[in-house]
């Protein structure tokens, strides 16, 4: 191992040291899937966009190994020293190797890779050492869901578990910003900055609202060329910068690739192929009109929904102008975060949300900020009935920014939530 290298890992490894590093605030209890997935011998692998906290929960899962700190070896792959490796086939198995055999004594490693979809032959590396030595244990996190397709559902078949990371919970946020949220008027004022700044962990802890907004720019530029640009070798970055400003300045309506292609005089080939590379850089997600017909589902135009409400606000619209937009990204986020299996309904009226368990749809839900407007309120009941009506359902929910009520139609239950009360709800 030359002198570089060994730097490199001596910087990334404090604990060798018996010194302190960051551990950031708690979350590990939050996932408990990962906790018990350590003691498992499959390959872990922490999925999610990048500051999402994936780097911070590597360092908490250490410390709570409670394991002499030579049987931990980490390295972030984003190390400019390790990009240049990035396409040395020995490069990875030989620091591994060549660490373990100073140190023969250990029985069992733990081996952190951060950002791993950086090095070229992780895939074949891993494997590889995973079938020939049982002596080790990865744990891995990656920014792009290109991680887990192809040469991954093939070659790492059967040997890993993956679980993904988003943004901070509502009940993450709450303690984060260590607010007990007791009274209505509290709850209100934590979810409008919930809304509004989102939920990045440096951007909930940062005080200062103008930083804040500085901080989020700069994430969603980080993503925009570190995961969908430099990754995919794309030249034209105006085409892909308007793809994803539109569609970012569009969350919730309903679109499709070629409708997107006419407005921005790009090819629907083109618009189709830079969505997918948001959605693998966990940017963006799309949601198919529900349809019991699988080809249905993929003429029908898409809802686009972002990883995050404060990226929204930063980059493509004033918070208070657009607020319904941004509850419903958040309501779906929400959602997201339980891995729930999420559609819309459009029949003859429309429904934000139906969410399906199993083969049936168990839940309708609608978005609005507020039901006084008896126009509102009228198309609201009228799509959302439309939806229990299809899918057989006896009860279904209208979340708005603060108004809450029951409302029975011809034996059919909507309740009417304010969003602070289904967010805790959802906690």
């Amino acid at each position: 191992m030359n002198q570089e290298i060994r730097i490199a890992l001596e910087k990334q490894n404090p604990w060798w040291f018996g010194k302190e590093y960051e551990k950031g605030m708690e979350r590990l209890s939050h996932y408990e899937l990962l906790l018990k997935c350590l003691k498992t011998p499959d390959i872990l692998l922490i999925l999610g966009a990048r500051r999402t906290g994936k780097s911070t929960l590597l360092y908490q899962i250490i410390t709570s190994l409670n394991i002499t700190s030579e049987s931990i070896l980490f390295m972030n792959l984003d190390e400019p020293l390790f990009q240049s490796k990035a396409e040395d086939p020995l490069f990875l198995s030989t620091i591994i190797e060549e660490y373990m055999a100073q140190k023969k004594h250990i029985q069992k490693f733990y081996v952190f890779i951060d950002e791993v979809q950086n090095y070229e032959y992780w895939v074949q590396t891993l494997k590889t050492m995973h079938d020939t030595n049982k002596r080790i244990k990865f744990i891995l996190t990656g920014s792009t869901a290109a991680l887990i397709k192809n040469k991954i559902s093939t070659r790492l078949s059967g040997r890993y578990l993956a679980t993904t990371i988003y943004p901070l919970s509502y009940k993450e946020f709450l303690q984060f910003n260590k607010s007990d949220s007791g009274t209505i008027t509290e709850k209100k004022e934590e979810v409008k900055k919930y809304l509004q700044f989102g939920a990045f962990p440096r951007v909930v802890l940062e005080p200062d609202e103008t930083l804040k907004q500085e901080i989020l720019k700069n994430y969603f530029q980080t993503i925009y060329l570190k995961d969908i640009i430099y990754p995919h070798k794309l030249r034209n970055n105006k085409d892909v910068f308007e793809i994803l400003y539109y569609l970012i300045s569009n969350v919730g309506t309903p679109l499709s690739y070629t409708s997107i292609g006419k407005n921005l005089g790009i090819a629907t080939d083109t618009v189709k192929e830079y969505i997918e590379y948001a959605e693998e850089a966990y940017l963006l997600y799309t949601v198919s009109k529900f349809e019991h017909a699988v080809k249905k589902q993929i003429v029908n135009p898409k809802k686009i929904y972002c990883l995050d409400t404060g990226l929204i606000n930063a980059i493509s619209f004033k918070f208070s102008e657009n607020k319904g937009r941004i509850i419903e990204n958040l309501v779906f986020m929400t959602l997201k975060r339980k891995e729930k299996e999420i559609y819309y309904h459009k029949g003859l009226k429309e429904c934000d949300f139906v969410v399906k368990e199993g083969l049936k749809v168990a839940t309708a839900i609608q978005v609005t900020v507020s039901m006084k407007d008896q126009n509102v309120r009228e198309r609201e009941i009228i799509g959302l009935l439309e939806a229990m009506e299809m899918n057989e359902l006896k009860q279904g929910y209208i979340i708005t920014e603060e108004e809450k009520e029951n409302i029975v139609v011809d034996g059919k239950e909507i309740f009417v939530v304010p969003l602070y009360e289904w967010l805790e709800k959802m906690a």
